[in-house]
């Protein structure tokens, strides 16, 4: 109740009452009083004591009200400092994730989020906000009320749990010390500072210390022990983690000697089997004496521990089984699907997110149950198959792709199989993993898909400039060339020399102007301009009128030209496409055929997907093209261009041409050929009905 109500109150009870009524409305309003202030303090308290951050602020970024523990949290000395600072720019690394804060923030509803922040310091805090916007009676936003929970443990935690299951599922598949070993400082980088780290081993006939993997540093893979330190912390068989200050003492005292500059830090536990040591796992700094802290000791030691199992293989599994706690957080907090089966493919456990991808709750709905339970029956009888097989041959199959039906959807999955053994190196059962990758593949399809598109499409840019730049310009340059010297020299030249240059002039015309024909008609069609007007006419007679065309090419060559179509050949499609891939093809077939071949035209109806077409081949006796030059033609990436044997010049564009027309017809078009004994062009129209 407000101040102002409760005296105007008093003011009535005045006006109404008797002086002993005023009294007790006093006493009352006094009484009341009190206790708002009393929650007042209690709500003061609770903000102010709270283990958690609290606050309120403006959607322009200021605080409006913050307590102690979100001072202390984000580093600052006071409250009027944090109520000074604008939020976007000194609390976020980038702007962009405050404003998307803010958009997810619009709604009534409490809401929890994870974000990282920026400390007055410039390190990073990774916080849990749980909050709510604030309306006012007309819907517009006062402020953001929150509380933020510091979780950047928890996320560092989640970070080394995936690390150590990484370094312990690498453990059971590699074979080789030394990919294990870089596998190891690749991982282990990601929560501690690897730059200067390596793995060695003591040999004690030789007394040498072995070292296969090294990363920071030159060093020699066997150098004698002596008073190095890996020897001894080896000989200690403790962990070691020491500063400069330390290193020095140890120098001093004789126990060691410096092999190489001294580190500002050092950190490094023994590697044991059976309880002997065999040799150290180190990582060290040059440069940054804070590089560890203790609490990496232990994290060594786990990862020192899987190096030592890698080298005894029949004990992983019997560490992973002592370990099975330790392995089942890190099992149900992983991104995958991780399970286990008996010799029979039933499963004897799943982790936390396999159960998501089955839509159940409880482990126990999964445990004595098959794949048949819960997928496709092809499906279940092909992963029964696959297991079997590796329990039988005792040897894992990893990083390979299978797919089943969910929800009514082909969903792909990326998976690992291992077998399981005991004691007796005997198969007791499999534990794979599965990662859905049906959303990552179908993307790289797409990609691929578009990439391959862009690349055709920027080949054929290329090369059509190419073509303009080079085939264009060099015969223009010859008829500029040579007509230059006819207009400076035709009254001193003989005749003789001006028909050869004139000669010359009016072949690069015909070239030029063939292929700016070739060129347009090619562009034409990649544009859509040059649609097919189909029509139903007869192939033969087209046929027979492209031959009449060409006999004078065939008689200056002294070719003959055999015709073996029927007649009467009915078709439907563009008469004047398929009248220009005729002509372009019987063309080519007189070019490359020397004197004395032959040139035939044959006929052929055949069915293909329940549709009658009209095969039609043209085929010669010349020189034929290399098995290389086939993959060529078609494409105008290539270009590919040949020499006639009168020495017959070509654009290269007219196969690329022939292509698309009959392509645009609903038809093919392919080439069967052989160096020096001559080539056979096969193309097809559809057959009218």
């Amino acid at each position: 109740m407000k101040i102002s109500t409760m005296l105007n109150e008093m003011d009535q009870g005045y006006f109404s009452g008797n002086n002993e009524q005023l009294q007790l409305r006093l006493n009352e309003q006094e009484k009341l009083i009190d206790s708002l202030k009393e929650i007042e303090k209690k709500y003061q308290n609770l903000f102010n004591n709270s283990i958690d951050g609290i606050y309120k602020s403006t959607e322009e970024g200021k605080f409006i009200e913050v307590n102690d523990s979100l001072v202390e949290m984000l580093g600052y000395y006071s409250k009027e400092e944090l109520l000074n600072i604008d939020i976007k720019s000194q609390l976020y690394f980038d702007v962009s994730e405050r404003d998307q804060q803010w958009s997810l923030a619009h709604r009534t509803f409490k809401k929890s989020d994870i974000y990282r922040l920026r400390k007055k310091d410039g390190s990073e805090i990774w916080v849990e906000d749980h909050g709510r916007n604030v309306y006012d009676a007309l819907g517009k936003v006062i402020y953001y009320e929150g509380i933020l929970r510091d979780v950047s443990e928890k996320i560092k935690t989640d970070e080394v749990l995936d690390v150590l299951l990484k370094i312990t599922k690498k453990g059971y598949s590699t074979a080789s010390l030394k990919e294990f070993s870089a596998y190891i400082q690749s991982e282990l980088g990601r929560i501690i500072d690897t730059s200067n780290f390596y793995i060695a081993f003591i040999n004690r006939e030789k007394q040498t210390i072995n070292i296969p993997f090294i990363s920071g540093e030159d060093s020699e893979e066997e150098f004698p022990a002596e008073k190095s330190m890996t020897a001894h912390l080896i000989k200690t068989n403790k962990p070691i983690f020491i500063h400069a200050d330390g290193l020095k003492k140890l120098l001093q005292q004789n126990i060691i000697k410096f092999i190489g500059p001294s580190a500002k830090v050092w950190l490094g536990v023994p590697l044991r089997v059976d309880g002997e040591v065999i040799g150290a796992i180190v990582v060290q700094s040059y440069d940054n004496e804070n590089a560890y802290k203790e609490s990496d000791i232990e994290l060594m030691e786990f990862v020192s521990s899987h190096i030592s199992l890698a080298i005894q293989r029949q004990k992983i599994h019997q560490e992973t089984l002592l370990s099975k706690q330790i392995l089942r957080k890190v099992l149900d907090n992983i991104p995958i699907n991780v399970f286990w089966k008996d010799t029979a493919s039933n499963f004897l456990g799943v982790n936390d997110i396999s159960l998501k991808e089955m839509d159940l709750e409880n482990e126990s709905d999964v445990i004595g149950k098959s794949d048949f339970d819960f997928y496709d029956k092809i499906d279940a009888a092909k992963y029964k198959a696959d297991e079997q097989a590796i329990m039988l041959s005792g040897k894992p199959k990893l990083n390979y792709q299978e797919s089943h039906i969910k929800n009514g959807e082909n969903r792909f999955y990326v998976s690992n199989k291992l077998p399981i053994f005991d004691e007796n190196n005997q198969v007791i059962g499999i534990v794979g993993t599965s990662e859905d990758i049906s959303e990552r593949k179908r993307i790289l399809m797409e990609l691929e898909k578009l990439t391959g598109e862009l690349k055709l499409q920027n080949d054929t840019k290329n090369k059509f400039f190419s073509i303009i730049s080079h085939d264009l310009i060099n015969p223009i340059g010859g008829i500029i060339g040579f007509s230059e010297l006819l207009k400076e020299n035709s009254e001193n030249l003989e005749r003789e020399k001006i028909k050869s240059f004139a000669t010359i002039i009016h072949k690069s015309a015909n070239f030029t102007l063939s292929l700016l024909h070739d060129l347009l008609e090619w562009s034409r069609v990649q544009i859509g301009s040059i649609e097919p007007d189909k029509e139903i006419f007869i192939l033969s007679d087209l046929l027979t009128h492209n031959i009449a065309g060409v006999n004078s090419l065939v008689n200056s060559k002294h070719i003959g030209l055999t015709s073996q179509f029927q007649t009467n050949l009915s078709v439907y499609a563009d008469k004047k496409m398929i009248s220009a891939v005729i002509r372009n093809l019987l063309s080519n077939a007189i070019k490359f055929t020397p004197k004395g071949g032959t040139v035939t035209i044959s006929s052929e109806e055949i069915n293909l997907n329940d549709k009658k077409f009209i095969e039609i081949t043209i085929a010669d006796t010349g020189i034929g093209i290399s098995e290389e030059n086939v993959e060529k033609l078609f494409k105008i990436e290539h270009n590919y261009r040949s020499t006639g044997t009168n020495n017959e010049s070509g654009t290269g564009l007219g196969l690329i041409l022939c292509k698309e027309f009959i392509e645009k017809n609903n038809g093919t078009i392919k080439v069967k050929s052989k160096l020096n004994v001559g080539s056979s062009f096969i193309f097809t129209v559809e057959a009218a009905s």
